[in-house]
């Protein structure tokens, strides 16, 4: 077994003591002669101590498609009724996210948990209403603190549909062409401003007229 005192830049290569190291202000945890990191810590590495991998207890069984990969993950969850919440019969439900489309739905109790991970029973089916995904990955993770409730984004849509939009750029930034201004093309250029009177709207952006 090798002197757990000497420490090696991975970089140069040049050994030091690491008291030395740990005996300078603040300890250096810089090589002097070529400014790379040293790690000072006196532990071999132990690659399970960076192993995160999330696990459900020994008893529990995995389906074939059920995985913690978030790119596999069919739905996330963000709320649970506990059994027996509101009477002696209920046996509690996880309030559930769609993952391609954000619409809501419901599924059973969880079976088991790790962390942020809840397992549904295998034998549930559940389809999203809004977009047809199927839930075949019966692990659930909990929902991204970025999610934005779609129905905000669907009122959005359905105003965006009724908006006045320049034909030309889809710009919603446009206004009513006022009779006072019609009134004074019609002064200033006479039978010229036909083609600006007989317009409703301008577009603020590429100045179209309609």
């Amino acid at each position: 077994m090798g002197d757990t005192n000497r420490v090696n830049c991975t970089q140069c290569g040049t050994s030091y003591d690491r008291r030395f190291l740990l005996g300078k202000q603040g300890a250096l945890n810089v090589c002097p002669m070529c400014g790379a990191f040293i790690s000072l810590s006196s532990d071999e590495e132990d690659p399970s101590a960076h192993d995160d991998e999330p696990s459900f207890e020994e008893d529990v069984v995995l389906g074939e498609n059920d995985s913690f990969d978030e790119d596999k993950i069919d739905f996330w969850w963000y709320e649970m009724r506990e059994p027996k919440t509101l009477d002696e019969t209920d046996t509690g439900d996880v309030g559930t996210t769609c993952a391609k489309c954000g619409h809501l739905s419901f599924a059973p109790y969880p079976i088991a948990r790790t962390g942020d991970y809840l397992l549904i029973d295998s034998r549930y089916t559940d389809t999203c209403s809004h977009c047809g995904n199927e839930m075949k990955n019966h692990i659930l993770s909990k929902r991204p603190e970025s999610w934005v409730d779609p129905r905000q984004h669907d009122m959005w849509v359905k105003d965006y549909e009724h908006l006045i939009k320049c034909p030309i750029c889809s710009s919603t930034r446009v206004h009513k062409i006022s009779m006072t201004n019609k009134a004074a093309s019609i002064v200033a250029f006479g039978i010229f401003s036909a083609g600006h009177v007989s317009k409703t709207y301008k577009c603020d952006i590429c100045g179209s007229k309609w």
